[in-house]
């Protein structure tokens, strides 16, 4: 189904706020911020943009593109808004939804991920008729189904209320669902920004679940000791030690990280090619390595010989 295919009538209607369904609400993110701008507008222009909305059966309407412009139209006490109205079930409302928003940019990842979600689980729909129904292709219904299946129940609701940041989404689903929620009381008794909350999550994934409840308890402590080290190393040493340093500790990181991924992926969830593309990866970056190491050894022999 393409977004032409999927443009509402050009009649525009008034409908009364009483007439519209938000039965698709769930698959939105609240933005306070951007609701708040709404609102101001509607104040001082009045509702410019018609909203889009679906008539299902029985002369009911629901809406699909103007969450914001109905909630300012009720803060406003607005008796009505112009709508365009189009004539469409519920699996492809959910797809209009989508593609309308892709059409003016204004929907996100995790929005995309919790519509597709949907088609998954609630509709029964496969993930090839999914992606058909979507015009994308199967790895990338997979991996917006995979981002909610791997968020816990609380991540999504405070993701889905506007309560926690999207981007705090990407790093809750790199630790398993069982260890998130203590995560996320963790961020949000310390204040935790995204970039805090990155660089915790990575000191969870290389650390034993012993030691999880402490640094959780104590995150700032952990950061600022991070903090430290990364100090240290780039003040006692010459600029290049430096340099290779930070490029050897972010190495290092990076591959406790991928460890910890594929200690805690269930198994047999690689494809066989997945596998075979992903050991390839790993004896790279094990010549990579020793590369440099050979390297280095060699650049240290040669000064000491130059010295003698």
């Amino acid at each position: 189904m393409s977004t032409s295919s999927l443009s509402p009538t050009a009649e525009t209607v008034e409908l009364s706020l009483d007439c519209i369904g938000e039965q698709f609400s769930t698959l939105r993110i609240v933005n306070p911020a951007a609701d708040t701008a709404i609102l101001r507008s509607m104040e001082r222009y009045g509702q410019i943009m018609p909203v889009v909305v679906s008539e299902m059966a029985g002369n009911e309407y629901q809406m699909l593109d103007g969450f914001k412009r109905l909630r300012g139209a009720r803060a406003l006490s607005m008796k009505s808004l112009k709508s365009q109205i189009m004539r469409l079930n519920i699996r492809a409302g959910k797809a209009a939804l989508v593609q309308l928003n892709w059409v003016r940019k204004s929907i996100n990842s995790m929005e995309e991920a919790l519509v597709v979600h949907s088609l998954f689980h609630e509709d029964s729909l496969s993930q090839v008729e999914i992606a058909i129904l979507l015009g994308r292709h199967k790895s990338w219904v997979c991996r917006r189904i995979a981002l909610i299946d791997r968020l816990c129940d609380e991540g999504r609701s405070q993701i889905k209320l506007g309560l926690l940041p999207i981007s705090m989404s990407r790093e809750l689903v790199k630790l398993p669902r069982g260890n998130q929620e203590a995560l996320l009381e963790s961020i949000g008794r310390h204040h935790l920004s995204c970039r805090e909350t990155s660089k915790l999550v990575e000191e969870l994934q290389t650390r034993s679940e012993y030691d999880h409840q402490t640094i959780l308890q104590r995150p700032r402590e952990v950061l600022q000791y991070q903090d430290d080290l990364d100090t240290t190393a780039s003040t006692s040493f010459s600029p290049p030690v430096r340099t290779i340093h930070r490029k050897l500790l972010l190495m290092e990181r990076q591959c406790l990280s991928a460890s910890f991924i594929v200690q805690t992926t269930e198994f047999g969830k690689f494809e066989e090619n997945e596998e075979r593309f992903l050991d390839n990866c790993c004896r790279e970056a094990l010549r990579t390595l020793e590369q440099t190491s050979k390297d280095f050894r060699r650049i240290v022999s040669s000064d000491r010989s130059t010295v003698r």
